[in-house]
């Protein structure tokens, strides 16, 4: 009778154990994303984004008086419960010989060419959420169009959205910080050199620190081998002698490359760059204990897109966009250019109710035939987007070089609202910080169009 107990006994046990086996295997590769599950089928490895389960509960962070009250709140509230939460996961990491990159903006730690076993043994910890991938998507393209000779001092693109007259009023951008995150800029170009927040003014000697970040090779001065970023940004602050191409041309500026040459991102640098923003940090200082919240920019401009169907999960940057904005920073998204079908927002960032999303119009202020239009259904609702459209056709910036350059696309029209959300803050300096007051200001006095897609 002992002995049937015993072996009863065993066989239960082994009955648990099969079933602990079953569930953990069940549940292992359920938190494994399909993109992650067929680059491992095809590699055998994966660049891997492990998103762990803890998150910040933020709350309304309205009620802080200053941007830098809101952006240090947010910075110290992150930057808390990622150090805590990711300590046990970095440790094994580190014992395994394992590099890796730690976030806090959304709590994840990012591991370069993760084989299955690992990748395995990490979505069976409890503390890990789920492992996406890490895919390179390509920015959005643009459309060269031939110079067209200007009839007036003020390009048509500027003279369209009034800036002409509210410089007149003595309203230009300064004391204001806008920031770009793209391919990189050209700082010595003529028409971005003297706007740069890191420049001293004298010999071409500058101080990078708090002011430039790259997440693809780390170089320590801006550069700009994709052209992309020194073209949008100059749409927000360029000015040279002989050509005014910025909205906001006495704003100053900082920057983070998020791409390479041709153009190709990744969720985590387009993350990193949203970190550096949100609390910037001295050149190779960490980004979860040397942030400045108080060198933060008011404004970002992002001329890119990150398309799931490339690899991009819709709700990876989704919480990095939202932390941002509660940090009392306006973050500018492209639309994209996938028009003019309804409902071809489809892509983050301007997915995101947190990103202020702009679509693009012509010389005669029409939507733009390539610009995307809402609304986006993607979350099983109507949400309307773009939240306004700008001028992005035929549209005139700064090379690198000391170039310049006719192109269109929503990537041109972004940087147009980008700068004029410096002027307003220029006029009004206490808006800083005020996410949603500026958002609605701009909404309320766009001009409403009626389009085919619900107006």
């Amino acid at each position: 009778m002992r002995w049937n107990r015993w072996i009863f006994g065993v066989v239960v046990l082994v009955f648990v154990a099969l079933a602990l086996a079953a569930r953990t295997d069940r549940a292992a590769p359920a938190k494994i994303t399909p993109f992650v599950q067929a680059a491992l089928a095809e590699h055998e490895h994966a660049d891997v984004l492990v998103i762990l389960k803890e998150h910040a509960h933020l709350g309304d962070t309205q009620h802080f008086m200053t941007q830098y009250e809101r952006g240090r709140y947010v910075y110290e509230t992150l930057t808390k419960i990622a150090r805590r939460s990711q300590q046990a996961l970095r440790h094994e990491l580190d014992a395994k010989g394992i590099s890796y990159r730690a976030h806090y903006l959304v709590n994840m730690i990012a591991i370069p060419n993760a084989d299955a076993d690992l990748i395995r043994t990490l979505s069976a910890r409890d503390d890990v959420a789920r492992i996406e991938l890490n895919p390179k998507v390509k920015k959005l393209s643009l459309y060269v169009e031939p110079e067209q000779e200007q009839q007036t001092t003020v390009l048509w693109n500027l003279q369209l959205i009034n800036a002409d007259k509210v410089w007149e009023m003595g309203i230009t951008g300064r004391g204001v910080i806008v920031a770009g995150a793209d391919t990189g800029v050209d700082w010595l170009h003529p028409a971005l050199i003297n706007q740069y927040r890191g420049y001293s003014g004298e010999d071409e000697i500058a101080d990078h620190n708090y002011n430039w970040f790259d997440t693809v090779e780390n170089s320590p001065e801006p550069l700009d081998p994709g052209d992309h970023g020194t073209l949008t940004l100059g749409v927000v602050v360029g000015n040279e002698e002989s050509t005014r191409t910025g909205v906001a041309f006495e704003s100053q500026w900082i920057a983070c490359r998020n791409m390479d040459y041709d153009g190709f991102g990744t969720p985590e640098r387009y993350i990193g760059c949203m970190e550096f923003f949100l609390a910037p940090f001295p050149l190779d200082g960490d980004p979860m204990t040397d942030g400045d919240p108080s060198k933060a920019p008011q404004v970002i401009n992002n001329s890119w897109g990150c398309p799931p169907h490339e690899g991009c999960e819709p709700d990876t940057l989704k919480e990095a966009v939202e932390h941002v904005r509660a940090g009392g920073i306006l973050f500018v998204a492209a639309a994209g250019n996938e028009g003019p079908s309804c409902s071809s927002v489809m892509d983050p960032p301007a997915i995101y109710e947190a990103a202020f999303t702009v679509g693009a119009t012509t010389r005669d202020d029409k939507i733009a035939h390539f610009s995307s239009r809402g609304p986006v259904t993607i979350w099983g609702t109507e949400q309307i987007e773009p939240d306004v459209s700008a001028p992005g056709v035929g549209i005139r910036g700064p090379m690198p070089g000391g170039s310049y350059l006719s192109v269109g696309g929503t990537s041109l029209a972004a940087p147009h609202v980008t700068g004029i959300a410096a002027l307003i803050l220029s006029a009004a300096p206490h808006l800083k910080g005020r996410v949603e007051v500026l958002e609605e200001l701009i909404r309320q006095t766009a001009e409403p169009k009626i389009g085919d897609c619900g107006g």
